[in-house]
């Protein structure tokens, strides 16, 4: 199922870009702990892309099902990833990769050198907070991810895709934002970039701690949609504990871009000036910027 975007919104997510310092190891990981394919081999970005990003770098795209995941190495050094980095600091995003044996998958992603985020194995969340089973661990660059067990949501639910793969299809299935203020960033996503907002939950509780390792923590999940399928983006706004700042350059480690598409790549510009997030910079056929928290996105054009 797929709705009609407004004019110069964002179709759909195509794929995760992350930087990371040495490509061959990245890829071997993502390839080995988690079944992505390379498709081709690393080859240097356009003068184009590379003006665009802030300096010289190779890349790499690798995929999973239908759902694909860039590498980027920049050739000037990155800044590492933080290394106290928490799931509520406000530079925090990882993207989650739905599966089918959670508990062999988690064995193995640590067996290759994948650190565990959560304490005491997968966590099943209770009812309130989606009955979802997940697994936080960062890789060797020290981005966050996910493992995903989704629970079953019939269509129609605000929670379900609006998407038509089938529910055992091994994906990417979201890429989660932590957020200063929930309310402002769906703003944000939703009028500046035509997303569908979804769900809306609290989490917290026991398995919530195990599974983010913070202490009492209570976390409100948005959900928004794209208009293609695809994978979909969440929000999530620590009310407890806060999280910290911290202005990432689009070169650094823990930049992690989201790669929007729109076939009116004027028309979106004209709307994220108007919600005060004009594109830091921009070329021919793509766009990049920031959200309300400084999150990367990068936006192209599509015919």
């Amino acid at each position: 199922m797929t709705h009609a975007p407004s004019p110069g919104a964002c179709t759909r997510i195509a794929r995760l870009a992350v930087n990371v310092h040495d490509i061959g190891r990245a890829a071997a990981f993502y390839g080995q702990a988690l079944g992505f394919k390379p498709l081709g081999a690393p080859r240097p970005a356009t003068p184009e892309r590379a003006a665009l990003l802030g300096g010289p770098y190779e890349t790499l795209m690798m995929a999973l099902g239908d759902t694909r995941l860039e590498l980027s190495r920049f050739l000037a050094p990155s800044t590492p990833y933080p290394a106290d980095s928490r799931a509520n600091d406000l530079w925090f995003q990882h993207f989650a990769i739905t599966c089918h044996d959670i508990e062999a998958l988690a064995r193995r992603v640590v067996s290759l050198g994948g650190q565990p985020i959560t304490r005491s194995g997968p966590q099943q969340l209770p009812p309130a907070s989606g009955s979802v089973t997940a697994y936080k661990f960062r890789d060797p660059d020290g981005h966050p991810l996910e493992l995903l067990v989704p629970a079953h949501t019939p269509p129609g639910d605000p929670a379900h895709p609006p998407d038509s793969r089938p529910a055992h299809t091994v994906a990417i299935d979201h890429t989660a934002l932590s957020v200063g203020d929930g309310r402002r960033a769906g703003v944000f996503y939703e009028k500046a970039l035509g997303l569908t907002p979804g769900a809306e939950q609290t989490n917290t509780g026991p398995k919530q701690e195990h599974l983010d390792d913070l202490p009492e923590v209570q976390v409100r999940v948005a959900t928004l949609f794209t208009a293609l399928p695809g994978p979909h983006l969440e929000l999530l706004g620590y009310e407890r504990p806060r999280g910290r700042r911290q202005a990432l350059a689009a070169t650094d480690i823990a930049a992690t871009r989201i790669v929007f598409e729109t076939t009116d790549l004027a028309a979106l510009e004209r709307r994220l000036t108007a919600h005060r997030h004009a594109p830091t910079r921009q070329v021919a056929d793509a766009a990049l910027g920031q959200d309300t928290d400084g999150h990367w996105l990068l936006i192209e054009r599509v015919l």
